[in-house]
């Protein structure tokens, strides 16, 4: 029986198999940037605008204390992005998917994608 390898690359931990992912999806869905924080606004992975993605995730994590998602515009200074936020759960932990530029449906689309990769990934 032949198997067909679906993946473009193989990672040899958690963390690079979710850049890889996260990677996909901006490539995919032409947005800017992605990333996954912890609780406390750390990124864990990321691809894309380095410094969007830490700024996003930064301040994403004072808005996600509240909420479950978030689609709108985030300031910060000097900027501001079109940003899709949704909280997944992994292992108890709460984490932040952040989707950065693109179109609102692009973002949307690629965030599921991205918080279902992540939860996928990180439960392993």
């Amino acid at each position: 029986m032949l198997i067909t390898e679906r993946r473009r690359r193989r990672a040899n931990t958690a963390v690079q198999a979710l850049k890889y992912q996260l990677a996909q999806c901006c490539e995919d869905g032409r947005i800017e940037a992605m990333v996954v924080a912890d609780g406390d606004g750390l990124p864990l992975a990321s691809s894309g605008d380095t410094f969007a993605c830490d700024e996003v995730a930064a301040r994403m994590v004072l808005v996600g204390a509240r909420i479950k998602e978030f689609s709108g515009t985030l300031l910060g200074v000097g900027n501001a992005w079109q940003v899709q936020m949704m909280k997944v759960e992994v292992d108890g932990s709460e984490l932040l998917v952040c989707a950065v530029g693109g179109t609102p449906e692009s973002r949307k689309r690629q965030i599921t994608r991205g918080a279902e990769g992540a939860v996928r990934i990180l439960a392993a």
